[in-house]
């Protein structure tokens, strides 16, 4: 494997564990949303990519037992991990330069 192609795998997985925690800090705020019946769980699947009004809502009535204090998230972490993601599955796939 060349040193090049090595970085984009790198790139490719550094996208991935983003997304992973991306997905983690949706889940430890929603989680708390969907059970205390703010929103079911359909709803809150909106919530990873977008900041709707509903979504924004449920973030407002969260309560302070979350871990750390968090009581928001930003679908820009999950946008910006799938860009990392999607750019180094595609730097991977192209055809080596001889």
């Amino acid at each position: 494997m060349s040193s090049s192609r090595a970085s984009y795998f790198a790139i490719t997985a550094a996208g991935g564990v983003f997304a992973l925690l991306a997905l983690g800090w949706w889940w430890l705020i929603f989680s708390k949303v969907v059970e205390n019946d703010y929103l079911t769980v359909g709803q809150a699947v909106t919530c990873i990519a977008g900041a709707t009004d509903l979504c924004s809502l449920a973030q407002a009535l969260c309560s302070n037992d979350h871990l750390y204090g968090i009581r928001w998230y930003a679908p820009e972490a999950f946008w910006a991990a799938i860009t990392i993601l999607v750019a180094g599955a595609l730097l991977s796939a192209r055809p080596s330069q001889a």
